[in-house]
């Protein structure tokens, strides 16, 4: 922070004093010491939320960091909105925006930017997009907004929840179903004559999209982890696998039977319902019509007798993936990577992967874990740049963006993801992840650095750079004009405060430092900017802002979260 008479502690102490309602003795009034320092505050709010803007800045210091969590996780998650259901096939009089709102993600991706930069539940809605890049479904297979909404508010609605129930509503969700053909799997073995088999004499064979990624990318990986996070390996030096290509071969004679549940009455009659679970599909005498009966042999040696029903098989195969112990470091160390480190230490994931499975059996799991993730000491320790110059991560286009957004106060209409210089440029489409294996690979290296993970860097090109760049050019000194129809607003920064001290480049620049870069910015960098600032004359105050803003936020130090 700069000195006690600079603007930041004026605005603290009376910004401390308006909400705590002060004590007012005589013409003084007495302020709560905050409970955390600014620049321990943005860097967490960088981590937690969509990043800092002043009243929650307010809060946290008020609060103090571990408090200001809690009341998050207390937050009464906000509702996507309610899209009405069309049929997949566009009707011929759904034109212009009827044909947008309901046939592009534009309704979705709208109130995604707009929840994120305006929504109390910062820290849900931090987790709940790191757990769609997890559990990842996207528009290719999954067209219809609607369908994907429903998704989206489950990540949502459980974020803080608990992993196993949350697998195995992921594992029944529609959208899922269609994305990794789980919905209409069918039985391997046409045996009619055999009720421990199948019964509708089907000759499909089960399909493995599911069961390969439920393994691979949702729950335990490809290779045995320590409990740290490291690969064990056999005596050759070679990572062992997690399952083989017949265990694959036998999840997927699991997750045979489910279809969509009856139809339901929308826009031009009735439509796939993708709103509620998948059920089993049964004849009319309530008998199983695609289920694989037959035994199976899963993860550990664990069997499931011929002739069970298709519903308690489901629940067997997600407890046998669960207790699995690559669950807890394959999870925990994603999570890691997408608050906090993209390169975690083996003790920091091991802190908490038993976290995670001590608490196995909670309700709330997951919000027990990424607080552990946030409050540990590597999370909340300054990085040593010179004994760690590879600690932090990346930031992504969606967080690089909305960090920006909230710094300066934006308000916007949501309209972000498309165009020339929104995310979508970016290579970060929101909910249209060009693969299951999202956007970026989650082990993906750094280019020219072995060993030195940098999952962001994989969607991070000469063009994304200059399209980040453009982002923070237009937004900065133009605004994001209305583009669209029904948009009434664009999207325009609020920079009055930063323009009041522009005759101070100093003062300015040092503000600056603390707001985007937690008072970690170096005096090269200070003096190479306040150089800059210097050149625009004193009488364009805002342009003296802008100009400033500009070089921190397209600096690699803004950039990369440490």
């Amino acid at each position: 922070m700069i000195g006690e008479n600079g603007l930041a502690a004026k605005l603290l102490f009376y910004s401390l004093v308006a909400i705590m309602g002060g004590a007012h003795t005589g013409d003084s009034y007495a302020a709560v010491a905050p409970k955390a320092t600014e620049a321990e505050a943005v860097r967490f709010l960088q981590q937690a939320s969509w990043g800092p803007n002043k009243a929650t800045m307010q809060r946290v210091q008020l609060q103090g960091i571990a408090a200001w969590i809690d009341g998050q996780l207390r937050a009464r998650p906000r509702a996507y909105p309610n899209l009405r259901f069309y049929p997949e096939s566009q009707p011929a009089n759904c034109v212009d925006t009827c044909a947008r709102d309901n046939y592009t993600y534009y309704q979705l991706q709208k109130h995604f930017f707009t929840n994120a930069l305006t929504g109390q539940d910062q820290f849900r809605q931090r987790v709940a997009f790191a757990l769609s890049q997890i559990f990842v479904t996207a528009q290719g297979a999954v067209p219809m907004p609607a369908w994907m909404r429903t998704y989206q508010q489950l990540l949502y609605d459980n974020a803080f929840g608990n992993y196993r129930e949350l697998l195995f509503d992921i594992a029944l969700t529609p959208a899922m179903g269609r994305y990794l053909d789980m919905l209409n799997n069918r039985c391997q073995t046409p045996v009619p004559a055999n009720v421990n088999i199948c019964r509708n004499g089907s000759i499909a064979q089960p399909n493995e999209n599911f069961a390969r990624e439920i393994l691979q990318l949702f729950s335990i990986g490809t290779f045995m982890m320590n409990q740290d996070g490291t690969y064990q390996t056999d005596g050759a030096g070679q990572p062992i696998p997690t399952y083989d290509q017949a265990m694959v071969e036998e999840f997927a004679r699991v997750f045979t039977g489910w279809v969509l549940a009856p139809p339901l009455r929308g826009v031009g009659g009735e439509v796939p319902n993708y709103k509620v679970p998948m059920v089993v599909r049964r004849n009319t005498q309530n008998q199983e019509m695609h289920h694989d009966r037959g035994a199976k042999t899963l993860l550990n040696g664990a069997v499931i007798p011929a002739g069970t029903d298709a519903e308690v098989e489901l629940n067997l195969a997600i407890d046998n993936i669960v207790s699995h112990a690559n669950v807890a470091p394959f999870i925990s160390k994603q999570l890691i990577r997408h608050l906090v480190t993209a390169n975690p230490s083996p003790a920091y994931v091991g802190r908490i992967a038993a976290i995670f499975s001590a608490n196995l059996n909670s309700a709330d799991q997951l919000g027990v874990v990424t607080k552990a993730i946030l409050m540990d000491p590597e999370a909340r320790t300054l990085p040593d740049s010179a004994v760690d110059p590879d600690a932090g991560k990346l930031n992504e286009p969606v967080v690089f963006m909305l960090n920006f957004l909230r710094a300066f106060e934006a308000k916007s209409d949501g309209v972000l993801n498309g165009g020339s210089r929104g995310s979508a440029a970016m290579n970060q489409d929101v909910f249209r992840s060009p693969t299951v294996f999202n956007y970026y690979p989650a082990e993906y290296e750094v280019p020219g650095e072995p060993n030195l993970v940098g999952p962001v860097f994989g969607i991070f090109s000469t063009l994304t750079t200059i399209t980040r760049a453009n982002f923070i050019n237009q937004v900065l000194f133009s605004g994001i004009p209305v583009s669209l129809p029904n948009t009434p607003k664009g999207t325009a920064l609020t920079l009055k405060i930063w323009e009041d001290v522009a005759d101070t480049p100093v003062d300015l620049v040092d503000r600056l430092s603390c707001w985007m870069l937690h008072c970690t910015m170096s005096q090269e960098m200070k003096t190479i900017i306040v150089n800059a600032v210097n050149t625009v004359p004193v009488t364009n105050l805002l342009l003296r802002a802008q100009t400033a803003i500009y070089l921190v936020a397209t600096s690699n130090h803004y950039q990369v979260l440490r």
